[in-house]
């Protein structure tokens, strides 16, 4: 009975350390997917605030309307997440245009999907990945959250008056 005690106390230490690490990485995981759904609503209804927007700037660069903006940081503030960036693609004057807030923002447009037909808005919105994913698993060496990484959720709306 003596040696199965001592046994027991041997896999116990052993595999709860396994045990934990996989339940903190499913509490890391599922924060993260629960935020990126958040992040693709705000991307949403950023889109639908901009489709019913009265006019939009003609002007590569210029900042997004405060509209689309406030839409997409109070849909985020509502689960804690303060920190985003958002990008507005637009065709009303014919060709693409890109409204950016904050106006430093850089993004790729290329690995976009092809926009639809006739006019239409797209809005990007744009988190660091530190500010979407705890970083649990850090104390055990396991860096998930990596500086400069960010994700980013897109929706397209055709444009209304």
């Amino acid at each position: 009975m003596r040696h199965r005690r001592g046994t027991l106390i041997l896999e116990l230490v052993l595999v709860l350390p396994l045990i934990l690490i996989a339940i903190l990485a499913a509490v890391q995981f599922g924060k993260y997917f629960a935020n990126m759904q958040e992040i693709s609503l705000a991307a949403r209804i950023g889109g639908l605030a901009a489709s019913r927007a009265g006019s939009l700037s003609a002007v590569p660069g210029d900042p997004v309307p405060a509209a689309v903006t406030d839409a997409v940081s109070k849909q985020l503030a509502s689960v804690g997440i303060h920190t985003a960036a958002v990008v507005l693609e637009h065709n009303l004057g014919g060709s693409p245009v890109l409204l950016q807030s904050p106006p430093d923002v850089s993004v790729d447009v290329d690995f976009l999907s092809a926009p639809p037909p006739g006019g239409y808005v797209r809005v990007i919105v744009i988190v660091p990945q530190a500010a979407i994913m705890p970083d649990l698993l850090r104390f055990c060496g396991l860096h998930l959250v990596l500086p400069g990484k960010v994700t980013a959720f897109s929706n397209v709306f055709h444009y209304t008056l």
